[in-house]
């Protein structure tokens, strides 16, 4: 009797199916390790990326509290007007207005304006930049030597044609206030000091 060469190969019996190997897979126990590992480094790695997120956050923060003084600085001088530096620590908005005024007080009565109480007032204002700080940043404190520059979270900063400005404070922080930096101004040269806490 002849055989097939397929019979041949295989020892005499066709069969279907491969022959299985005991070494393909994971068993249990090495599944549950690697999940274990897996867990161990997520919780030392996830802390620290926070952080490094919080950080990255102020980092940006400051540099936009930073940048738009020197704007403010630079359109004052160049344009020889007083432009004012409005932070609002409501809505994290920095927003950098020049105001004519006809009469009255020129700060007010862009306040006014804004909160849709105008007056009498007879002014112009002139919105030269806005911007806005990270939405996991807040604005927690501001100093200044003038006291009247402040209302309802609001808080303003004059710059001048001449180049100088009120000198200021202002210590930004993140959401769950671990960490905060502050932001100082020279009023004379316009020079500024970042510190982190």
């Amino acid at each position: 009797m002849r055989t097939s060469p397929i019979s041949a190969r295989t020892g005499g019996a066709i069969s279907g199916a491969a022959p299985v190997s005991r070494g393909a897979g994971f068993t249990l126990l090495e599944i549950i390790l690697v999940v274990a590992i897996t867990l161990i480094v997520s919780a030392v790695a996830v802390p620290s990326f926070m952080r490094s997120y919080q950080m990255a956050n102020l980092r940006s923060a400051s540099r936009t509290v930073v940048t738009a003084g020197k704007y403010a600085r630079n359109m004052a001088v160049l344009q020889q007007r007083q432009m004012t530096l409005f932070f609002n620590a409501t809505t994290g908005e920095i927003d950098i207005v020049a105001v004519d005024r006809a009469s009255g007080a020129r700060v007010d009565a862009f306040l006014d304006a804004r909160r849709g109480r105008g007056g009498d007032e007879s002014f112009a204002t002139e919105v030269q930049r806005s911007q806005q700080l990270p939405e996991d940043v807040r604005i927690a404190e501001f100093r200044s030597p003038s006291r009247n520059q402040q209302l309802d979270g609001v808080y303003w900063v004059n710059y001048f044609p001449s180049g100088v400005s009120d000198s200021y404070a202002l210590r930004i922080t993140d959401r769950q206030q671990r960490r905060s930096v502050w932001v100082e101004i020279d009023h004379l040269a316009g020079t500024t000091t970042t510190r982190y806490e």
